[in-house]
C-alpha cells in the first residue's frame, strides 16, 4: 500500500493537465517551439515498435538535418515495457506515460538547461528551494559548478553519480553504444527523512523511496568513436524529460503515481464495474489494469489492433494482463475504456472521439481470450499438478500451439505457483514450428495455428473414406474468412464430410498432408490440425482456384503418413532401448517425429557415450528384425497404468486411452499413427546425440530408406575425400576408417553389407574388405579400451586400499565403480584382493542402468566365521537382486542403483557382529 504523505504547507495543488499546460507555455515564453506529440507508433523510424521517448520524434534535428528551429518542447505519449513486471508494484513503473521535454538542436547547454529547469521547478511549480536535490556525472564539474555556483544549492545536496546513473546512455563510456552521448544531471524531490531509510547518508543514490527523480537533463556532448575515445561534438545538444505522473504526483502530495488524478478516476471505474469482487482484488493488480488499459487504448487509438504479431502483440498482452490480473471471468474491460478518454480529453480528444471503436475492439479481445482461458486453464492446471515443479517446454508449447495461451500468461500463472518453466525448450519449439512451416509452404503463408479463430467454424460430420468427396465448407485466409483462392494463396479449410483418415497435429507428431483437387485447380495440404472436433487443413493452391462450396476430392500423401509412422514407431523403441541401457529413471521430455526423421528429448544427466549410443541402435534394430507386432488398443487409463503403460508430457488423458505396444518390449499411452510391424520401419540410424537443457539429452535418428540413403551417402564422401582404395590394409583406408567408420557402420554389418548394390559391382570386393578388417579392427579397439579403463580402474582402488575402514580389527574396503560391467568388477575386486593381505573387499559397479555386487574375503579371516557368499546374501536385497559364489568369492546382480549405501552398511553391520 503506499505510504500516505502529509501535506506541505507550501503546497498548491496542480492538476495534470496545468501541469502540462505551464510546461509547454514556459519554454515557449523562453523561445522553444511546442511540437505536438509524435504519434505513438513512429511513422518514419521502423527502429522502433512505439514512441518511448521525448526526443524519438527529433532524431533527424539531433544529427543537424532538418532544422528547421534550433529549441522545441513537447508534451510526449510514451510506451515502454521493459519495466512490465514492475507495473502495479511499484509507486512509478508505467507502459504508457507522458514525457514532457525542452530540447536544444546546437542551441544553448548546459547553463541553460540547468538555470530553466531550476526556474520552472520553483517559480512555476512553487516547490520550496530546500525539497530539491540533485545529481550530477561524477566528472562533470561543469554541471557540478552551475548548480553549486549559479543556481546556489548547498554542496551537500549535489551528489556525484557514476555512469551507469548519470551518463546516456548508460555505461557508455565503458561499454558503448558508439556514436552521440553525453552526461546527465537528475533533479530529485525529497518527500522528508521521515519516509526514508533512516540513514544520516541517505541522498539520492538511496533505493528507499524516499526520494524521487522527477526530470534527467542530457547533455549530449560527446560522440564515442570504436576505440573508446569520447570526442566533443561540434554541436551540442541538450535533451531533458520529465515524466507528467511524476511531477503531477509531487504536485498532489502523493508518493504514488496511480494517486493521482491521471489514475484515481479510473481506478475508481474498475473497482465500480467488479463490484464485490474488486474489494479482494490488491491494489497493486487495481493499478497494473488501470496503467495497462491506458495504454491498449491509447495504441488502439492509432490503429494498432491485438494480434499475435509485433505491435499487436504488445496490445493483445496488455489487454490479456489486465484481464487475468483482475480475476473475473467475462468481458468488462471494454466498460473502462469511456473513462479514460474522460479523464484524458483536455490534451487528447481523439480519444473520447474513438472511443466506441476502441471499447468494441477491448471487448472482443476479452471475448477472445476468455473463450482460450476456458478451454486452456484446465489443460494448465493438470498440467501444473503433475509438473514436479517444473513446466516442460513441449508442455508450454502444447497450450500455445494446440489451446491458445499466451506464453506470458503461462510463466506468471506458473511463477505465481512456484513453477519453473522451461523457457528455453519451448523457444526451440517454436523455432522448430516457424521453420517447418518456411521449409514446408511458402514463406508468406507462416504461422501459429491459432484454435480462437475456429471457434465459429461449422463442425461437419466425418468420413474415413479416401479419396474422400467433399465441399469446401469454411476458408480462412491469414485471419479473415473468404469465398474464394486463388493461385499461390494460402489458408486454413474446413471440408464437410471431414477426413477421418488425416492425423492432426498433436503430442510431437506432424498432421498429415495430402492434396485437394477440384474442376479447376489443385491444392497441396501441407499440415492438418483440429481443435474441437474441427478438422483444419492448412493448404497452399499450387494450380487453378477455389471457391466456397465447391465439390473437390481429398487424397493424403499415404508414403509420407507410413514414413512419419515408421518413425513414430521407432520412437517408441528408442525410448525402451534407452531406459534398457540407462535405466528406468530416463522419461521422456519431448519429441517431434515427421517423414524425414524423429527427435526425442529425454532426462539423463551425461553425455551417452560411444558405445551406449551403439548399444542403443544395436537393441531397436534388433527389435525391427525380429518383425515384432504392434497393437494399439483402447481401454481404461486404470488398467493401462496397471499393465505399467508410461505416459509423459503432462498430457490430459482422459477414463479411456489408446494404448500402443510393441511385443513385450513399449507400452505407452499414445494418440499418434504407427506402423503395424516393426518390419516395417526397416533400419534405425541415430545421427546425433546432443544436450538441449540441463540433464535433458537429446537424439536425432532415422528409418527406412531415410537411414540408407544417409549410410551410402556417408560411404560415397568416405571414398571422394580419400580417393579410390585400391585394397584391404592401405594407408588410406585406415585413415578413412580411423576418422568416420565408427559413425557410419558402427554394429551396422549386416545392414550396411545389404545396402552396397548402391555401388558398382567391382566396389564391392573393397568394402568387403572393409568389412573384414573392421571386425579386426573393432576388436582389438575394444580390448584396448577395457585396459584403459581398467587402468583407471586400478588408480581408484590404489588409493582406496591405503585407507580401509578397520571393523573390529577386519579391514573392510567398499567402493562403488561406475561405468563398469561385471567382468571388470570381478577383475578389479581380484586386484584389490592381491594388494591386501587381509580385508573383506566389497565393489558396486553400475552400468547401462544396473548394479552389480560382488564380494572377496581374504583366506585368513576364514576362522572368524566371515564368508563372502553370506555377505552377498544378505545384501543382494538392497538391490533388489539375488546373489550367489562360494565363502571366499561370490556376486549378486540387480537394479536399484539407490541401495548401494545400505548395502555397504549392512555389509559393516555383519563384518561386526561376526567377530
Amino acid at each position: 500500500m503506499p505510504v500516505p504523505c502529509k501535506r506541505e504547507k507550501w503546497i498548491e495543488i496542480m492538476f495534470s493537465n496545468e501541469i502540462r499546460a505551464r510546461f509547454l507555455e514556459f519554454f515557449e515564453k523562453k523561445g522553444h517551439t511546442v511540437v505536438p506529440s509524435d504519434l505513438l507508433v513512429p511513422k518514419d523510424d521502423p527502429t522502433l515498435l512505439f514512441t518511448g521517448a521525448g526526443m524519438n520524434q527529433f532524431k533527424d534535428q539531433f544529427m543537424g538535418k532538418n532544422v528547421t528551429f534550433k529549441r522545441a518542447t513537447s508534451s510526449q505519449k510514451c510506451l515502454r515495457t521493459a519495466d512490465l513486471d514492475n507495473v502495479g508494484r511499484t509507486p512509478r513503473h508505467h507502459t504508457f506515460f507522458e514525457m514532457l521535454g525542452n530540447f536544444s538542436f546546437g542551441d544553448y547547454f548546459k547553463k541553460e538547461a540547468i538555470l530553466w529547469a531550476w526556474e520552472f521547478m520553483t517559480k512555476e511549480m512553487n516547490i520550496p528551494e530546500e525539497k530539491l536535490w540533485v545529481s550530477v556525472y561524477q566528472d562533470d564539474n561543469e554541471a557540478y559548478d552551475i548548480w553549486a555556483r549559479e543556481v546556489k544549492i548547498p554542496t551537500a545536496k549535489i551528489v556525484r553519480l557514476g555512469p551507469a546513473d548519470n551518463f546516456w546512455p548508460a555505461d557508455a563510456p565503458s561499454k558503448g553504444p558508439n556514436g552521440p552521448c553525453g552526461p546527465c544531471s537528475e533533479i530529485f524531490y525529497d518527500w522528508g527523512a521521515e519516509y526514508g531509510c533512516g540513514k544520516a547518508t541517505c541522498n539520492p543514490a538511496c533505493d528507499c523511496g524516499r526520494f524521487v527523480e522527477v526530470w534527467n537533463l542530457v547533455f549530449t556532448q560527446f560522440d564515442r568513436k570504436p576505440d573508446g575515445r569520447l570526442e566533443p561534438l561540434p554541436n551540442k545538444n541538450i535533451d531533458t524529460g520529465m515524466g507528467l505522473e511524476r511531477i503531477a504526483s509531487v504536485k498532489q502530495q502523493v508518493m504514488t503515481n496511480f494517486d493521482t488524478d491521471l489514475f484515481v478516476p479510473i481506478i475508481r471505474e474498475i473497482k465500480k464495474e467488479l463490484g464485490d469482487a474488486g474489494k479482494n482484488v490488491p491494489v497493486e493488480k487495481l493499478n497494473l489494469i488501470a496503467d495497462h488499459m491506458r495504454a491498449a487504448v491509447f495504441t488502439i487509438c492509432v490503429g494498432v489492433s491485438p494480434s499475435n504479431e509485433k505491435r499487436g502483440y504488445v496490445v493483445r498482452k496488455l489487454i490479456r494482463r489486465a484481464y487475468l490480473k483482475s480475476g473475473r471471468r467475462g468481458e468488462f474491460l471494454y466498460k473502462i475504456v469511456p473513462k479514460i478518454a474522460e479523464v484524458t480529453k483536455t490534451a487528447y480528444p481523439e480519444i473520447k472521439d474513438k472511443s466506441e471503436h476502441i471499447a468494441a475492439i477491448v471487448k472482443e479481445e476479452e471475448k477472445k481470450f476468455n473463450d482460450t482461458l476456458n478451454s486452456a486453464m484446465p489443460v494448465f492446471e493438470e498440467m501444473v499438478l503433475k509438473s514436479r515443479n517444473k513446466l516442460a517446454g513441449e508442455e508450454m508449447f502444447k497450450l500455445v500451439d494446440t489451446y491458445g495461451l499466451p506464453v506470458d500468461v503461462i510463466a506468471e500463472e506458473a511463477v505465481s505457483r512456484g513453477i519453473i518453466i522451461d523457457a528455453e525448450g519451448f523457444e526451440r519449439l517454436m523455432e522448430g514450428r516457424k521453420e517447418q512451416s518456411r521449409k514446408g509452404s511458402d514463406l508468406a503463408c507462416e504461422f501459429i495455428f491459432k484454435p480462437d479463430q475456429f471457434k465459429n467454424a461449422p463442425k461437419p460430420k466425418f468420413s474415413d473414406e479416401l479419396p474422400l468427396k467433399a465441399k469446401l465448407e469454411f476458408i480462412l485466409k491469414g485471419e479473415k474468412e473468404t469465398k474464394s483462392l486463388m493461385e499461390n494463396e494460402c489458408a486454413e479449410i474446413i471440408t464437410s464430410p471431414q477426413s477421418g483418415g488425416f492425423y492432426a497435429e498433436c503430442g510431437g507428431q506432424v498432421g498429415d498432408t495430402g492434396t485437394i483437387t477440384g474442376e479447376n485447380g489443385r491444392m497441396e495440404i501441407v499440415d492438418t490440425f483440429e481443435t474441437d472436433g474441427k478438422k483444419i487443413f492448412r493448404v497452399i493452391v499450387r494450380e487453378g482456384a477455389f471457391n466456397l462450396g465447391e465439390t473437390v476430392s481429398v487424397e493424403h500423401d499415404h508414403d509420407k503418413k507410413m514414413r512419419t509412422a515408421a518413425n513414430h514407431t521407432a520412437t517408441h523403441l528408442l525410448q525402451a532401448a534407452l531406459r534398457n541401457i540407462l535405466g528406468d529413471q530416463v522419461r521422456q521430455s519431448g519429441s517431434f517425429v515427421n517423414d524425414k526423421r524423429l527427435r526425442f528429448d529425454f532426462t539423463h544427466m551425461k553425455k551417452l557415450s560411444d558405445r551406449e549410443i551403439a548399444k542403443v541402435e544395436d537393441i531397436v534394430n534388433e527389435w525391427i528384425e525380429e518383425s515384432l507386432p504392434v497393437s494399439k488398443e483402447t481401454k481404461s487409463q486404470a488398467q493401462a497404468k496397471e499393465e505399467g503403460a508410461l505416459s509423459f508430457f503432462g498430457d490430459k488423458y482422459g477414463d479411456v486411452v489408446r494404448v500402443v505396444t510393441v511385443a513385450d518390449k513399449s507400452k505407452e499411452l499414445c494418440g499418434g499413427t504407427h506402423v503395424d510391424n516393426t518390419s516395417e520401419i526397416g533400419v534405425f540410424k541415430i545421427v546425433g546425440e546432443s544436450s538441449v537443457a540441463s540433464g535433458i539429452r537429446r537424439i536425432e535418428a532415422l528409418t527406412g530408406e531415410n537411414a540408407a540413403k544417409w549410410l551410402v551417402s556417408s560411404l560415397k564422401e568416405l571414398l571422394a575425400r580419400y580417393g579410390q582404395i585400391s585394397g584391404k590394409g592401405s594407408r588410406q583406408l585406415d585413415k578413412a576408417m580411423e576418422i568416420r567408420i565408427d559413425e557410419i557402420i558402427k554394429g551396422k554389418l549386416k545392414i550396411d553389407k545389404s545396402i552396397m548394390h548402391e555401388f558398382d559391382s567391382e566396389m564391392k570386393p573393397v568394402f568387403d574388405g572393409i568389412f573384414e578388417d573392421f571386425a579386426e579392427k573393432e576388436k582389438k579397439r575394444e580390448k584396448e579400451k577395457e585396459n584403459e579403463r581398467f587402468g583407471e580402474v586400478v588408480a581408484e582402488i590404489d588409493k582406496k586400499v591405503g585407507s580401509a575402514e578397520v571393523i573390529d580389527g577386519v579391514n573392510f574396503i567398499a567402493y562403488r565403480l561406475n561405468d563398469v560391467d561385471i567382468e571388470m568388477l570381478r577383475r578389479a575386486v581380484s586386484y584389490t584382493e592381491k594388494k591386501s593381505a587381509s580385508a573383506v573387499i566389497l565393489f558396486a559397479g553400475c552400468g547401462a542402468g544396473k548394479v552389480s555386487l560382488v564380494c572377496a574375503v581374504t583366506q585368513d579371516l576364514k576362522e572368524k566365521k566371515l564368508n563372502a557368499k553370506d555377505i552377498i546374501n544378505s545384501i543382494a536385497g538392497f538391490i533388489d537382486g539375488k546373489g550367489g559364489g562360494s565363502a571366499f568369492f561370490a556376486q549378486a546382480g540387480g537394479k536399484n542403483i539407490d541401495g548401494i549405501r545400505s548395502a555397504f552398511e549392512e555389509a559393516k553391520k555383519i563384518i561386526g557382529g561376526k567377530v
